[in-house]
């Protein structure tokens, strides 16, 4: 009976850290690069971190996790919940490229035409005076474009394997 209920407690503890980082917050790229002055933050983009052997690397230094945003209405910033990427070159000189990689949070107001995270579009848009043409890619799961399986889903496959090992020994 001891077993049985070391096991529960030890599913139960690992299932809330497996949880719990997840519902708080997302982690992003965040970067930025105007007519290639930041090569590791233009595409193609390198986010392989788990296959970056050192810690120095652009790609990993870039890594916010968790990621922190502006909310609509509020001081101060709170975790994110999307992680966005900016691309664009400027209508009057389309040799003047932009890439903004950061992350961002639903404000939660009731139309998507004012959020940010909730549609990606492309058309125009004005940066700091200037008119673009280009597009506003969002995502929701950390650095949106890893390939590799998350440590989270590691531990839980690791946690739900503990019953059958002692079923196994008995």
């Amino acid at each position: 009976m001891a077993r049985g209920s070391t096991t529960e407690s030890l599913k139960s503890a690992l299932f809330l850290l497996v949880a719990i980082p997840g519902a708080v917050s997302i982690g992003c790229f965040v970067c930025s690069s105007f007519d290639g002055t930041n090569r590791a933050c233009e595409d193609p983009f390198n986010s392989t971190i788990e296959n970056t052997p050192k810690l120095e690397s652009p790609s990993i230094s870039a890594y916010h996790h968790p990621c922190w945003a502006f909310k609509k209405g509020r001081q101060g910033l709170f975790p994110a919940d999307h992680c966005i990427k900016i691309t664009g070159h400027r209508a009057d000189n389309t040799s003047k490229t932009m890439i903004i990689r950061t992350c961002a949070l639903d404000s939660g107001t009731l139309t998507a035409d004012t959020e940010i995270v909730r549609i990606s579009h492309c058309g125009h848009f004005k940066f700091e005076g200037y008119h673009y043409t280009g597009c506003v890619q969002a995502c929701d799961s950390d650095g949106c474009n890893s390939s590799n399986l998350p440590f989270s889903l590691l531990i839980l496959i690791s946690v739900l394997t503990v019953p059958v090992i002692d079923l196994l020994r008995l």
